[in-house]
């Protein structure tokens, strides 16, 4: 093919948005563009981009560059964590949905929740800057991101010793825990008369009284019954503080008829049919 055909690119001309300075006038990693910063974060799973002579064996340089971006670059900065963990999170989405029980739904990304949105409000970046990585992640994302690091651990020590055995982190997720983050998310589907998106004040105790606020609620799920928790505190912290039992329904087949058996059985607390704590058959 001949290139003398093609006309040259157009002149690159950097914009305040992709510029490498920041507003203080110094250059740092946090005022990368994301697209680098993931371009770059990309690179360094690449053997053949980043080369190394220390490992001899590939899939123990491929496991243990993964080990070095989920425990060593996540750590640089805010920007490093979020990106390191989409890429993560792309890498190790065809397996976690592949060991979903069978019939049982999944959706490990409910809503938004990268935080990586730009503003140009110097308020909001200060906001966004000092804001959890973990605020506003669905509780699914939540367990997805605990079997990432369940599966990171378990292949970084099959490398290190063929002794090496998995655990039974990974049964449990998808046994408990995914089926219960899930329900916990489905919440939000259901009336606002029953359940309210909004979060309560840091302080604040939520009350018995509806609707109540999803950032409170927790499922709990034994082989029949599901268990709808009321927590004092907001149930992404680290604690908790103390819980009562709203109201235990019967589960169905699936996690929606579930989370639909939990809103009928709030109506009836609503319509005083049933008492707080009580069971729905």
């Amino acid at each position: 093919m001949n290139t003398d055909t093609f006309a040259p690119p157009p002149p690159y001309f950097p914009t305040a948005s992709t510029s490498l300075r920041s507003r203080s006038g110094k250059a740092s990693m946090t005022s990368l563009p994301l697209h680098l910063v993931h371009r770059i974060l990309l690179l360094t799973l690449d053997r053949r981009a980043t080369p190394s002579r220390y490992w001899s064996d590939p899939e123990e340089e491929r496991v243990r560059r993964i080990w070095g971006l989920f425990r060593g670059l996540r750590g640089v900065n805010r920007v490093f964590w979020l990106v390191a963990t989409s890429i993560l999170r792309a890498m190790y989405l065809e397996t976690f949905l592949s060991l979903v029980q069978k019939g049982f739904s999944s959706d490990p990304f409910p809503y938004d929740s990268s935080h990586l949105t730009e503003s140009g409000n110097d308020g909001d970046e200060a906001q966004i800057a000092t804001r959890s990585v973990y605020a506003g992640r669905g509780r699914e994302t939540a367990t997805f991101d605990r079997f990432i690091a369940i599966k990171v651990g378990e292949e970084l020590r099959k490398v290190e010793s063929e002794l090496s055995e998995g655990g039974e982190g990974g049964r449990e997720i998808f046994t408990r825990l995914q089926p219960a983050a899930r329900i916990e998310d489905l919440l939000l589907t259901l009336s606002p008369k029953f359940i309210s998106p909004t979060t309560t004040p840091a302080n604040a105790v939520p009350g018995r009284s509806l609707p109540l606020p999803q950032s409170h609620l927790s499922i709990t799920l034994t082989p029949t019954w599901a268990q709808l928790y009321l927590h004092s505190g907001s149930v992404t912290a680290s604690k908790r503080g103390r819980k009562e039992l709203v109201v235990e329904v019967r589960r169905t087949e699936t996690l929606e008829g579930t989370a639909k058996r939990v809103e009928e059985g709030l109506d009836d607390l609503r319509r005083r049919l049933l008492e707080w704590g009580g069971r729905v058959g």
